[in-house]
C-alpha cells in the first residue's frame, strides 16, 4: 500500500539588494534557500482592479542581521513563487508565480526585532506613482493612452476590450498611475499592474465568464456576507451643458426610482452613456458582497468568477475582487477572497438627447437665485445631499446619497477635501463628510 504524502506548500523568494554602483560590490542577492531560513510568514495579495499586486514577508531576526548589514532598503527587488506538492494530485508539484516586486515598506517589531518587508508590483523607481505630469490628450483611445504610458516605463500593455474613444482629457500635474486608473474607471474598465505588465480589461466581460470553481459550506473555513440598499441604483442620469455653444446633453441609463445623478463633463452622448453605465455598475458592485477564507485553490485568481452553492439565498455567482494568499510557518496555505455577486449590468441608454439650449437660456435669465454650489452654507443649514458622504474629511469609504435631506453639523478648514459634515437630524450623529458641490440648501 502506497503511503500518501500530505499536502505541502512553501515559498520561494529571491531578494536582490539595490546598490549604488558595481564598484560597491554589485547587486547582493539572497537566494531562496537563504530567505527560507528566516521566513516566518508570507502573504501575496492579488487585486482585480485599481491596485498593484503586493507581497509581505515576515523574517526572524535573532542574529539581528536584518537590522544591520542586511537591512533592507526601498527599491530592493524581490521575486516570489509559491511551490505546492501533492496539492491537487498525489506526488504532483506545481509552481504558482506571484511576480516581481519592488520593496516599498519596512517595519520592525520588538522585543525580538522581527522584520517585515512589503513589496509592490510597480516599475522600478517612484516616477510612475509619484511624479506629477501634465498633458492634454485629444481624440485618443484608451488603448493608445495605455500603450504610451506603458512604453514610458518599459512595461507591456495587455488590453482586453473594445475601442473606447476618450475625446479630450486633461492630465494636470498628476502621476501616470493615478491618471490612468481614473480614466479606466471612468469608462468602466479595470486596471492592474502585474509582473511587468499593465493589464486593462472589461470587467463586465470577465463577470460573464464561467466560474472556475464551486465552493460549498464545507469549503469555507470562515465567511461573511453583506447586502445593502444604500449606494445601489436602478439607473443613472447625466446632464451636461457645454459652455462653448450652450449645447445640452442628457443621457439616462437604466430606469426605476433609485437614479444616480452624475455631474460629469462629456463631449458626446456616446461618452455620456459609457460614463453613466460605468458609474452605476461600479456603485452596484457594493450591493451584495462576501469575504471567505478557504484552503488554497490556485484556479481562483482576482478577475475570475466562482459559484457559491448550498448557502440558500446567499448562493450565486460571484466575481473575485481580491485574493490574499497566506502561508504560515507550519506550511498551512489558505486564501482569503473578497467577492461581489454578479448581477445584470446596465450597458445601454434609455434616453439620449442633445439640443441647443435657447429656451434654457431664457429660463436662466429669469432665475435670480445663484447656483447651489456657490451658496453660502453654515452649521445648522438644512440641505439636500446628492453624491457621496465620506467617512473622513479627506475621503475613504462612502455612502451614496440621492436627494437625502440632511443638516450641516460641522465645517472643516481648507486643508480638507470634504469639508461639510452632515447628519440626518439637526445636531445628530454625523452621517458623513461631503464637498460643497453635493449640497443644496433645502
Amino acid at each position: 500500500m502506497t503511503k500518501e504524502t500530505p499536502r505541502q506548500a512553501s515559498v520561494n523568494v529571491t531578494y536582490q539588494k539595490k546598490v549604488k554602483s558595481k564598484k560597491a560590490g554589485g547587486a547582493k542577492k539572497r537566494p531562496a534557500s537563504v530567505m527560507a531560513e528566516y521566513n516566518e510568514g508570507f502573504s501575496y495579495t492579488d487585486p482585480a482592479s485599481g491596485e498593484s499586486d503586493t507581497i509581505s514577508i515576515t523574517l526572524t531576526n535573532i542574529d539581528l542581521r536584518w537590522a544591520n548589514k542586511w537591512m533592507p532598503k526601498k527599491g530592493d527587488k524581490l521575486t516570489a513563487k509559491i511551490i505546492e506538492k501533492s496539492w491537487d494530485k498525489q506526488g504532483k508539484k506545481k509552481t504558482f508565480y506571484c511576480g516581481k516586486f519592488c520593496l516599498d515598506d519596512l517595519s520592525y517589531d520588538g522585543p525580538e526585532c522581527t522584520c517585515t518587508i512589503g513589496g509592490l508590483s510597480v516599475p522600478e523607481g517612484n516616477a510612475f506613482r509619484s511624479t506629477g505630469r501634465s498633458k492634454t490628450w485629444k481624440k485618443a483611445t484608451l488603448k493608445e493612452v495605455g500603450t504610451e504610458i506603458a512604453k514610458k516605463y518599459h512595461l507591456k500593455l495587455h488590453y482586453t476590450g473594445g475601442t473606447i474613444k476618450l475625446g479630450t482629457i486633461e492630465q494636470s500635474n498628476e502621476p501616470d498611475s493615478s491618471f490612468l486608473k481614473k480614466v479606466c474607471e471612468d469608462y468602466g474598465m479595470a486596471i492592474k499592474i502585474y509582473s511587468g505588465k499593465i493589464v486593462i480589461y472589461d470587467k463586465g466581460a470577465f463577470e460573464a465568464r464561467k466560474p472556475v470553481a464551486t465552493l460549498k459550506p464545507v469549503d469555507l473555513q470562515d465567511w461573511h456576507y453583506n447586502t445593502t440598499l444604500v449606494g445601489t441604483y436602478t439607473g443613472a442620469r447625466i446632464k451636461y451643458t457645454s459652455g462653448k455653444d450652450d449645447k445640452e446633453m442628457k443621457c439616462v441609463v437604466g430606469s426605476g426610482k433609485r437614479i444616480l445623478n452624475i455631474n460629469e463633463k462629456v463631449e458626446s452622448l456616446q461618452e455620456a452613456q459609457l460614463k453613466a453605465c460605468a458609474k452605476v455598475n461600479a456603485e452596484n458592485e457594493k450591493a451584495v458582497t462576501m469575504s471567505v477564507t478557504i484552503m488554497a485553490n490556485n484556479r481562483i485568481a482576482a478577475g475570475s468568477t466562482i459559484r457559491i452553492k448550498g448557502l440558500y439565498e446567499l448562493s450565486g455567482k460571484y466575481f473575485v475582487d481580491k485574493v490574499t494568499h497566506n502561508i504560515g510557518t507550519d506550511a498551512a496555505y489558505t486564501m482569503s477572497l473578497e467577492l461581489h455577486r454578479c448581477q445584470k449590468r446596465i450597458t445601454k441608454a434609455t434616453v439620449m438627447k442633445e439640443y441647443q439650449g435657447q429656451k434654457k437660456a431664457v429660463a436662466t435669465k429669469k432665475a435670480t437665485a445663484p447656483p447651489a454650489a456657490t451658496e453660502a452654507l453654515a452649521v445648522g443649514d438644512k440641505v439636500i445631499v446628492n453624491g457621496p458622504a465620506y467617512w473622513g474629511g479627506n475621503g475613504g469609504k462612502a455612502n451614496q446619497c440621492s436627494n437625502m435631506t440632511m443638516y450641516i453639523t460641522q465645517i472643516l478648514g481648507g486643508g480638507y477635501k470634504y469639508q461639510y459634515g452632515v447628519a440626518k437630524r439637526k445636531g445628530g450623529t454625523r452621517y458623513g463628510w461631503c464637498d460643497k458641490g453635493s449640497l443644496k440648501k433645502a
